[in-house]
């Protein structure tokens, strides 16, 4: 059964899954796990025939908390101020705007289409109100709910609630002093005093009762999440007692996702720095490679990305799996797979990427590689196929190692190899030029038996075979790679060896 089927096919009644980020940061591809992984148990749901809803919840109302390394030190001064109140780097808009709708864009190219609610306008509107009075009559209670599970003492001052300084702006800054008829008075660091409305965006609630908090005002029923906050005393632990103890609301199936890894330097975290944004990744990724990296992985277990040679395995992969799919010749977890990895689109108008990759480092035109993947009986979407070697051509560009990039060799280059390598190759051209179809099977059967009457080993005369076509000891799969190149230009290579 698969992962996504087997936590939801014994639930009952109407589901609402939730899931939420805080835009500090470029949202990247190891945030897109957690909204991926709900969009999939959402559209689990749906597969398995139960009512679902799926939010996304904007956390643009958390303080910066810091100033990340992609940040220039003027904001230093924004330190502590909800991310919706700060300046975009742009110098246009807000800070939590700035980074949060490249990421609702990405969202759409993925068809991952849920309801966005930004947290700060559930404080505005007052969603917020009732609950703060609860956390403000129980905060003794809660206090203890805190202490006892996480193991860590909170201070003496400990007051359930942030209040936002109307001075400096800051929510970080500011010493609760009274509350009164929905007031909360405080001083701050900056040297002001003033009071919050708890039923406005005057301040927040501290994350571990702000999120089950969320659960009961939301009615969440299924809430993904990182391990971070499903350790032993985390704040997955503190919100279900709390939720459950102080707002007698059920706590939320958990689903704790592993992280992603970026191959060769760790887990992808915005506030270090190592990350590909998630605009970044769909570049060079179609949308269905990306869906297909979190579905076919149980979200319990870690994925580590590689953006190089292995992201073209993955690419291999998925295409194998969508031919059975389209065969109808997948098993029940190979299906569920194939049909969560799709991205409202028909997946058969997407054109081959390894084969693009090989195209577009011979081609510069569109209309070249159009009409070569037309004459081998791919009609493609015009623009899903410009949209698809654009992404090709910034794989190659920024991803592809050293070893697979190439460029022709003219038709007189002059090439160093012995007698015995010249022989092999003036017969390989000999069998090329004998062909009745110039098609990547049999291009590829003549250098085997080219090669094989050589006396030569298959990787020392594919070897030869590379040198002379792009100067490198390997390339692209020989057949595909030569049978879309003219005919012409590729006997007129071997001629300058061979002669006539």
């Amino acid at each position: 059964m698969y992962w996504g089927q087997s936590l939801i096919h014994e639930l009952k009644g109407k589901q609402k899954v939730s899931t939420g980020i805080s835009p500090s940061g470029p949202i990247h591809l190891g945030n897109l796990r957690e909204i991926l992984t709900g969009d999939i148990i959402y559209k689990s749901l749906l597969m398995d025939g139960k009512e679902s809803e799926f939010i996304y919840l904007a956390d643009d109302i958390d303080p910066l908390r810091k100033v990340y390394p992609f940040l220039p030190e003027s904001y230093k001064e924004h330190v502590g101020k909800p991310l919706r109140d700060i300046p975009a780097p742009s110098g246009d808009g807000t800070y939590s705007e700035f980074y949060l709708n490249p990421f609702l864009k990405a969202l759409k190219s993925l068809d991952v289409k849920p309801q966005v609610i930004k947290t700060g306008e559930l404080y505005r509107d007052g969603k917020f109100g009732e609950i703060i009075e609860k956390v403000i009559e129980k905060k003794d209670e809660i206090r203890k709910i805190l202490e006892t599970i996480s193991g860590r003492e909170l201070e003496p001052e400990w007051f359930p609630y942030n209040p936002k300084c109307s001075v400096c702006g800051r929510i970080n800054s500011t010493t609760v002093t009274g509350y009164s008829d929905t007031k909360v008075s405080y001083s701050c660091k900056c040297g002001s005093n003033g009071e919050s409305d708890i039923y406005h965006d005057d301040g927040k609630l501290p994350w571990r009762i702000e999120w089950p908090a969320k659960w009961k005002i939301l009615k969440v029923t299924i809430e993904p999440f990182g391990k971070d906050h499903g350790t032993v005393g985390g704040s997955y632990d503190t919100g279900k007692e709390i939720v459950e103890k102080i707002f007698e609301y059920p706590a939320p199936l958990p689903l704790i996702y592993e992280r992603i890894l970026l191959k060769g330097k760790g887990a992808m975290h915005s506030s270090t720095g190592v990350n590909i944004p998630a605009q970044e990744i769909l570049s060079f990724a179609p949308p269905e490679i990306v869906r297909y990296i979190m579905a076919r992985v149980p979200a319990t277990r870690h994925i580590e990305f590689d953006p190089a040679l292995g992201f073209l395995s993955t690419m291999d992969e998925f295409e194998r799996l969508m031919k059975m799919e389209q065969e109808k010749n997948t098993t029940e977890e190979q299906h569920w797979i194939a049909t969560l990895s799709k991205a409202g689109r028909p997946y058969e108008t997407v054109p081959d990427y390894r084969h693009l990759t090989t195209l577009v480092q011979i081609y510069s035109s569109e209309e070249r590689i159009g009409e070569i993947l037309r004459s081998e009986g791919k009609d493609q979407d015009p623009d899903i196929l410009k949209e698809t070697i654009d992404m090709a051509r910034i794989w190659v560009h920024n991803y592809a190692p050293e070893a697979s990039k190439f460029s022709l060799k003219n038709t007189d280059d002059p090439v160093s190899i012995n007698e015995d390598e010249r022989k092999m190759l003036c017969d390989f051209n000999s069998k090329l030029g004998t062909l009745d179809s110039w098609e990547p099977e049999k291009i590829h059967e003549c250098a085997r038996e080219s090669i094989g009457n050589s006396g030569m080993q298959p990787a020392d005369g594919f070897k030869v075979i590379y040198r002379v076509l792009i100067g490198n000891e390997r390339g692209p799969r020989l057949g595909f790679f030569l049978s879309v190149i003219p005919r012409e230009r590729v006997l007129a290579r071997f001629k300058t060896i061979c002669g006539d």
